[in-house]
């Protein structure tokens, strides 16, 4: 009988130990306090960019441009996917962003936006789960922040998701009861080739 229980318990230990390797990270950033202008704005539409902090040898760099915020991560944030998507509403990326961890390591980023839903100053938030792909990075999935446990459902998109997706050929997907208006529903390489 012993046997069989640490067998059992043994068989059970690996799982548990690769559930518990996932964690999360959080970084609060501000461009004006805790981010480095890299860019400075064209006095018209273009208000700037920063360099932000970010996690394990990762930078944040964020973009204002036509009321539209534009986020990327990585070594090089500015050269990916990410940093060239945003919603075609007016928007606001923001802090804090949470990292998510394998064996320490950031595999995803999850970051919530203010999005607005009309002329008359209303609006709505969406969490952007990000793939972290080498020195690329990539909208994966998008949680309507009034989806039941959003937070919850972004983490397991971003642990389900993001380290076997390919950021140039796969499209992202969505969880909403309130539909997706605003968001470009392409692949990496489709949206370069525009």
């Amino acid at each position: 009988m012993r046997k069989a229980i640490w067998l059992s318990v043994f068989c059970l230990w690996p799982a548990a130990a690769l559930a518990e390797d996932i964690t999360s990270a959080y970084t609060r950033w501000d461009l004006e306090t805790s981010c480095q202008q890299v860019e400075n704005g064209d006095g018209y539409t273009f208000a700037g960019a920063w360099s932000c902090p970010g996690h394990g040898g990762l930078r944040m760099m964020a973009a204002v441009s036509d009321d539209r915020s534009f986020v990327g991560f990585g070594k090089r944030p500015a050269e990916t996917c990410a940093y060239g998507r945003t919603f075609s509403r007016f928007n606001t990326a923001l802090s804090p962003v949470e990292w998510r961890l394998k064996a320490g390591k950031p595999f995803a980023v999850i970051q919530r936006w203010r999005v607005s839903t009309d002329d008359e100053g209303g609006s709505m938030t969406w969490l952007v789960v990000t793939a972290l792909e080498g020195d690329e990075a990539c909208p994966v999935h998008y949680v309507a922040g009034s989806y039941p446990e959003a937070n919850a459902q972004a983490r397991r998109a971003a642990d389900n998701l993001a380290e076997d997706f390919d950021c140039a050929t796969d499209v992202p997907t969505v969880d909403s009861t309130v539909g997706a208006d605003g968001i470009d529903f392409i692949s990496c390489e489709e949206m370069r080739a525009r």
